[in-house]
């Protein structure tokens, strides 16, 4: 693992990857690149990160916490990161932690050869993941209270999608859990922002992540 850089460098690694996205000349914008549709860039990419050695959690959390403290964010000692998915409570995590939102944690979770799957944000640690690429492309009808009606979404996330790609599965025994609690004021960085400075800080620390840039989204 490279040696860490200068702090007052961090700033840089709140921006989100311009390669996550691409230019749709029929919308005029970038979009979001995808799982779905002729793009296989994401798939191509877990797989070159599935052949390099995964990093041992020990090494991942420093690396975290250095984001966090840049950012503003109280650090979070190992044996509190560490978490065992099934006894989570986040109502629990926002008033330990005197978050003013349950959804102000950074999570990620791994696969069984333990590499990073994911860097995400919000209240919604989720192992959802299809049986085979015939599922892929599943939607199901959901309720929107935002538009007051119903739409189409797709039923499995990018990161169980790309996971059952390249063969691999979740370890459901363990997440990683960083509480946003704020350390000092002024915060300048919002969860989303955070969320994309740690996944980029992780994979230029040579930490593979399987589902590469999902933290960009």
């Amino acid at each position: 693992m490279e040696t860490k850089i200068e702090q007052n460098n961090l700033e840089r690694f709140f921006y989100t990857n311009p390669n996550a996205y691409t230019y749709n000349s029929r919308m005029k914008r970038n979009i979001a690149k995808s799982v779905h549709g002729n793009d296989s860039e994401r798939f191509r990419i877990a797989q070159e990160q599935i052949d390099k050695p995964a990093v041992p959690i020990s090494q991942i959390i420093p690396l975290v916490n250095e984001i966090l403290k840049f950012a503003g964010f109280k650090a979070i000692e190992e044996n509190e990161a560490i978490m065992d998915p099934c006894k989570i409570n986040y109502a629990d995590i926002k008033e330990k932690h005197h978050l003013s939102d349950e959804r102000n944690i950074i999570w990620m979770k791994f696969t069984k050869s333990r590499h990073v799957g994911v860097v995400a944000a919000s209240n919604d640690i989720n192992f959802d993941m299809p049986k085979d690429e015939n599922e892929y492309n599943t939607e199901i009808r959901v309720y929107n209270n935002f538009k007051k009606a119903y739409e189409y979404k797709w039923k499995y996330n990018s990161s169980g999608i790309i996971v059952n790609a390249i063969g691999e599965q979740w370890d459901k025994r363990i997440v990683l859990v960083f509480p946003l609690e704020i350390a000092k004021l002024p915060c300048r960085y919002n969860r989303h922002e955070v969320e994309t400075a740690i996944g980029n800080y992780l994979i230029h620390n040579n930490v593979p992540i399987i589902d590469y840039y999902s933290h960009n989204y």
